[in-house]
């Protein structure tokens, strides 16, 4: 990555303060032994921050470790390790705050103060030299920007990027405070000398903004107007100190953001990069998240011309907008459109990839029309500052802070508001609510590998549809496992297939909860459908023992919350291969359909659909429904959502390409002129054949002559 230089000082501070980031020096740590009380995850988590869960206000500076002491304690009394010779870890599952590919989290003491600490723990990475290296680098990284981000505010020279509110804002009201760190024998960050293990040592937070967003959706609570004012508010303020020091975070989203005693704060700032650098899509020390990336971000993944990016500001001003929607709709905006592209069998990875290549055609930001019905003002900052989609006009954060919006009826709170903790302040973020119990979620993020394998194989008890929890009988076992994509699927003894019983994308906003049933370890997963011609999915199951359950249910919430789409992505590796692919793949694709790059998704051929529900009988006139569909420039099948307010992907081109058409009699069929869309297996799971029929013979045989021409090339 090269460094501009710059003539501001908080630039030039950057480049001073994050040197020992980019001349990296090999090591080889050992991790210490850590033994787990809780068994592993089925599925390998990704990396983590050093966020946790409670605890008291940090204000002290943070000091380095003193030269390590060959005599200190490695353990306490109660066994538990002590690490820098001050500070005793948990180790059991309740202490555990994140894991991730190259970091653990762990909730800790420090044994001079008994204050509560989090303590974040850099695996050892023995298998590759060059993953050491990155290692090594976002570990001093992160040290070198906590230790910049709680200086005072300098001289910004860009003035879009300064407001007056950031000058009477202390640091520590917006940033993850950095208490130690381990250290050499010189006192420069690196390994710790006795056991080789890099340490983070900051204060602990209780939870995340997706953590408090996630407890009002399951509570069907909706927050009120002020207090998406007010945590409006504090986002933008925190992202804009952040860019007045002159970084971007390049991976702001509702988990990155927590609470430290009332006060929203950045985590996760080991990804942060100076402003005016050039990012390379081989760099392996940068992630994302699809759903909260900006238009200009995905068109320098999928666009072969653009093989590296000029980090500014404007790429996390389009994050904050996407994080700021969730205020108002309590759930990632853009995660129905991902859903719809990890349809039929694509990884989250390959839906990643679509999804990004969707994103860097539209025009305007896709928001539905609910966040408009919530507050005009609120929906105006929203469309003419920090969801615009030509990065030029975009505004800063600093800027938006003088959005009407925000400024007005500064001094008033709802009662509301005032009853939850919020408060308004003219100095300082407004904090979030302190009195409202939130449960913290494990930062255990899954990082994509595009295997093909089971994330998880087992037996579940299904109950039968309609069936009696509380009669044995009604029960049945099957072999289930979770695909690759997120879908559960089972065997068919009936069929003798392998078939998917909820798809990945119907997944989305699950709830698991236990349930009172005749076997043991039961639990039921209940769906909202984004289409609102679907059935919502409600089902029984009981696992075989507790440690089943557990590992059942929490691989299901992992899926329902479509991590997949919020998961950090990385670049650089097997990444930067697969997109060259994916671009190569995009422009045969848009060759054969017509290349318009700003306009991929309208309609080359528009008109009226039958569909059968899913899990419908096409003979039952009852489960038909009729919506409008088109085939779009792309080659994609699009239709638009009443329910969810804009156009969705049905079937991307590469499905239909892939895709067998069977027409249908009219004797068998309750809607004639019907059809069949029959996808390949993926994975080895067979997937029901989408039933569509037209309003005439001659209107089917042009959806065919259509859907041949795209197969045709």
């Amino acid at each position: 990555m090269q460094l501009e230089a710059s003539s501001g000082g908080a630039q030039n501070r950057v480049a001073t303060l994050m040197g020992c980031a980019w001349g990296v020096a090999p090591s080889n740590p050992v991790v210490p032994n850590m033994k787990e009380s809780s068994s592993k995850s089925a599925v390998p988590p990704p990396e983590s921050s050093t966020s946790g869960r409670s605890g008291n206000p940090v204000t002290s500076a943070p000091t380095p470790a003193a030269p390590s002491d060959p005599e200190r304690k490695s353990q306490s009394s109660d066994g538990s390790p002590i690490v820098m010779g001050k500070y005793k870890m948990g180790m059991t599952k309740q202490d555990l705050m994140g894991e991730g590919t190259s970091s653990i989290c762990r909730k800790g003491v420090c044994l001079e103060t008994n204050q509560e600490v989090a303590i974040k723990v850099y695996k050892a990475l023995k298998d590759s030299h060059k993953g050491e290296d990155v290692r090594l680098q976002k570990f001093r990284r992160q040290i070198s920007v906590l230790k910049m981000l709680q200086e005072p505010f300098d001289t910004v020279s860009d003035e879009t990027l300064w407001h007056p509110q950031l000058a009477a804002t202390k640091p520590s009201k917006l940033f993850m405070t950095l208490l130690d760190y381990s250290t050499d024998s010189s006192g420069n960050p690196a390994p710790d000398p006795i056991d080789g293990v890099m340490y983070v040592v900051t204060e602990l937070a209780q939870y995340s903004l997706k953590d408090y967003l996630a407890l009002r959706r399951d509570q069907g609570k909706s927050l009120s107007r002020g207090a998406v004012k007010n945590i409006s508010k504090a986002i933008i303020l925190v992202v804009a100190g952040l860019h007045a020091k002159g970084l971007v975070h390049l991976d702001l989203k509702p988990e990155n953001l927590m609470m430290f005693n009332g006060r929203l704060k950045l985590i996760d700032v080991d990804g942060c990069v100076p402003s005016g650098s050039e990012v390379s899509i081989q760099d392996s020390s940068i992630s994302f998240s699809p759903c909260y990336c900006a238009p200009e971000w995905a068109r320098f993944l999928i666009e072969e011309s653009e093989s590296k990016i000029n980090v500014r500001p404007h790429l996390d001003v389009w994050s904050v907008g996407m994080t700021v929607c969730e205020l108002a709709t309590l759930d990632a905006v853009l995660k129905p459109m991902y859903a719809n592209f990890l349809r039929n069998g694509h990884s989250h990875k390959e839906a990643g990839f679509l999804f990004m290549d969707w994103l860097g055609s539209i025009a305007k930001a896709p928001l539905p029309k609910s966040i408009e019905r919530f507050d005009d003002g609120f929906h105006k900052m929203l469309v003419n500052g920090l969801l615009v989609c030509d990065q030029h006009k975009r505004k800063t954060l600093a800027q938006c802070l003088s959005d009407p919006y925000l400024e007005s009826d500064s001094h008033r709170v709802a009662s509301s508001d005032r009853v939850s903790g919020i408060e308004h302040s003219n100095s300082e973020a407004p904090p979030l609510p302190m009195n409202e119990k939130v449960d913290r979620t494990t930062r255990n993020r899954i990082e994509d590998t595009s295997s093909k394998a089971p994330l998880y194989k087992g037996t579940l008890w299904k109950l039968n549809t309609d069936g009696n929890p509380q009669d044995p009988t009604h029960w049945l076992k099957r072999d289930m496992w979770v695909a690759f994509n997120g879908s559960l699927c089972y065997f068919s003894i009936k069929e003798n297939k392998r078939l998917v019983l909820v798809d990945g994308s119907k997944l989305s906003g699950a709830k698991v909860t236990k349930m009172s049933a005749a076997r043991e370890h039961a639990f039921r997963l209940e769906c909202v459908n984004h289409d609102e011609h679907e059935k919502d999915v409600n089902i029984g199951f009981s696992a075989e023992s507790p440690e089943e359950y557990a590992k059942w249910t929490g691989l299901l919430m992992h899926t329902a919350n479509m991590d997949g789409a919020i998961q950090t992505m990385r670049l650089g590796g097997d990444v930067a291969a697969e997109i060259k692919q994916f671009r190569l793949n995009v422009k045969n694709r848009r060759m054969k359909v017509g290349e318009d790059k700003k306009h991929q998704f309208a309609p080359v051929f528009r008109a009226k659909l039958w569909k059968v529900k899913a899990e419908g009988d096409r003979r039952k006139e009852e489960d038909w429904f009729e919506r409008e569909m088109w085939i779009a420039k792309n080659g994609s099948l699009v239709y638009f959502s009443k329910k969810e307010d804009r156009d969705l992907v049905y079937y991307t081109s590469d499905d239909i390409q892939k895709a067998h058409i069977a027409l249908l009699s009219n004797d068998d069929s309750a809607i004639p002129w019907a059809f069949q869309v029959h996808l390949p297996p993926s994975g080895g799971v067979e997937f029901a054949p989408g039933e569509f029929a037209a309003e005439s013979e001659a209107m089917r045989d042009c959806w065919i002559e259509e859907f041949r021409k795209l197969q045709a090339g």
